[in-house]
């Protein structure tokens, strides 16, 4: 990136990129994203069509009201709980605005979502990463952090690893600045550890509906927490950061609760069937509770080649090139076609 016009703190910087896109409508097998296999509610696609009309002339709910009351209805909480951002992506971005200041700490484990780290830069903050122990777990190094600011995921993003309630309380209790749990992918794991928010003031629970309520190109995210956090939140707030077509969408895909159960009914059983099908291909598959599996290839295979051999063949997932992680794969959850066109590939690759 060039230096010339840019602010010292980013001389150097390396921004975080997402996943690969490739156009709509060119034949991909796209298990890169971790977004949903099945579409989103038909009667969030009625509620989007309703909405386009004259109104959009004018500002959206600049808290993004509509939202915010449908989730506090969903989860039983005071709307004042509730915090809705462009995504979980700008929810974080906000805690950073929020939480952290020039020079000062943000702890988080690692391997974990690697949007943390860019951020801090951006903010700059203080990377203070804590390497995971075996098994994908957090260390008590993590818990005894001090940062004002503190990110755990939950289920872990990449490794799918999910921490029962009692872990995630035990870091909560220990931190003395904010901890931020993001549990973007929690409708596919046990449980959710929302409840911890009534118990603890520190806490901010992070959510997306880009997952297990098919919404990814709507970007809506939301978090849970204590009025004076959510305060602080909305403190820091773009203006109208939420668009009219998302905040009803987020309404109508929070109100059919019956189609949410089915992309994760049907997520968590292609979870299983897959995870055997490439054991039996001699794949490693670390136990995961996401909408993903986090893969290392057999014996002999190399996690990049593997990576491009797909590609070439159309069918994307995810490889990080960098350590602990570089010998492993991310794949998302799909349909059984996509699961199928996959497995028949790796077969020919690994062979």
């Amino acid at each position: 990136m060039p230096e010339s016009f840019l602010k010292k703190a980013l001389w150097g910087f390396q921004p975080y990129v997402p996943g690969e896109q490739p156009p709509d409508g060119e034949g991909w097998v796209k298990l890169n994203t971790n977004e949903s296999p099945l579409p989103p509610s038909p009667k969030v696609i009625e509620a989007i069509k309703s909405a386009i009309d004259d109104s959009l002339r004018l500002y959206p709910s600049p808290t993004a009201a509509p939202a915010r009351a449908a989730i506090a209805a969903q989860l039983d909480v005071n709307a004042a709980q509730v915090a809705v951002g462009n995504g979980a992506d700008e929810l974080i971005e906000m805690c950073f605005r929020a939480f952290a200041g020039k020079g000062e700490h943000v702890a988080y484990p690692t391997p974990t979502y690697p949007l943390f780290e860019p951020l801090c830069r951006i903010h700059e903050a203080v990377p203070h990463p804590h390497a995971m122990a075996e098994g994908w777990t957090w260390t008590d190094e993590l818990a005894q952090d001090h940062a004002p600011l503190k990110f755990i995921v939950n289920p872990n993003s990449p490794t799918g690893t999910w921490s029962p309630e009692s872990a995630v309380e035990d870091v909560v209790a220990r931190s003395r600045g904010v901890v931020v749990l993001d549990e973007a992918y929690v409708d596919f794991a046990p449980e959710s550890c929302a409840g911890l928010i009534e118990k603890h003031r520190n806490l901010l629970v992070l959510r997306t509906l880009s997952k297990s309520y098919a919404l990814a190109g709507m970007r809506v995210g939301f978090a849970l927490g204590d009025p004076e956090l959510i305060d602080a939140l909305d403190a820091v707030r773009d203006s109208y950061n939420m668009d009219r077509l998302a905040i009803v969408a987020a309404v109508a895909a929070i109100q059919d609760q019956d189609h949410h159960r089915q992309i994760v009914e049907h997520v968590v059983a292609e979870r299983a069937w897959l995870a055997e099908q490439l054991r039996e291909q001699r794949f490693e598959v670390s136990p995961s509770a996401a909408n993903f599996l986090f893969v290392e290839p057999p014996p002999g295979s190399s996690a990049p080649a593997v990576a491009d051999a797909l590609r070439e063949r159309q069918i994307l997932i995810r490889h990080y090139d960098r350590e602990p992680i570089a010998r492993w794969l991310r794949i998302t959850i799909g349909t059984r076609d996509q699961h199928e066109r996959l497995l028949s590939a790796l077969k020919e690759i690994i062979q």
